[in-house]
């Protein structure tokens, strides 16, 4: 995901700008405020809420005056748990359309958001970058095996898919694991060739369909280049 020279977690304290005793998180009546000098803006009400009053920073994430205050908002105060966000340039609490986030880092020379989070066993990282003053998500990556990621980025609404490592390169081959993976044609209809465990082959893109996702490839046999649609699956 980059050089962590670029990145800052957003859990870090307030910068020195900001690091005024009087810069605080208040918990009144299961009501959370941020308190700013002589002012306090609402946040938010939880009575479960695990309060810890230095747990938010202050970010610049537009390239204006805009102020937005991060709040970790867990019940166990896990710093690399969930964020609500909230734009408090007027001096009032407004969420951040993002709000939100999980495990979230800001690189503050590209305006970036990385989120990370889990469903279940599965690892998700999504990447969110500065378009016309809207942050959209641009990639979202999901972990597959130790060493290999789904990677979907999205432009004008669409996407691309992609298999990357976890150093984000374009893997271009891989080695079926499966005991046996057939070939699907380009109706995606299931013929008689197979390949079998510690086969490679050469990726040339992949497609889903039906919430099943197909990888096209290209095997080289014993004097015969077969080209087709395997199920991703197959080579996990």
């Amino acid at each position: 995901m980059g050089s962590n020279n670029f990145f800052i977690f957003l859990f870090i304290l307030v910068y020195s700008t900001f690091a005024c005793a009087d810069n605080k998180l208040v918990k009144e009546n299961n009501n959370i405020f941020f308190k700013q000098d002589n002012a306090k803006i609402f946040l938010f009400t939880d009575e479960n809420y695990c309060f810890d009053k230095d747990a938010f920073s202050i970010e610049n994430l537009t390239n204006d005056n805009k102020r937005y205050l991060f709040v970790n908002h867990t019940d166990d105060c896990n710093s690399g748990g969930k964020y609500e966000i909230f734009d408090i340039s007027e001096n009032k609490a407004k969420k951040f359309y993002l709000s939100p986030l999980y495990d979230p880092e800001f690189d503050i020379n590209e305006y970036k958001i990385i989120e990370r989070f889990n469903d279940g066993a599965v690892g998700y990282t999504r990447i969110y970058v500065l378009k016309n003053g809207k942050y959209l998500l641009s990639e979202e990556l999901k972990t597959l095996d130790s060493d290999l990621n789904l990677s979907k980025v999205y432009s004008g609404g669409l996407f691309k898919m992609y298999l990357k490592n976890n150093s984000n390169q374009v893997v271009k081959n891989l080695e079926i694991s499966a005991n046996k993976a057939y070939f699907f044609n380009n109706e995606l209809k299931k013929t008689k060739s197979y390949i079998i465990r510690g086969d490679k082959v050469k990726i040339d893109g992949l497609i889903e369909n039906n919430n099943l996702i197909y990888i096209n490839v290209e095997f080289k046999g014993l004097g015969k280049i077969t080209k087709g649609y395997i199920k991703l699956s197959d080579v996990l």
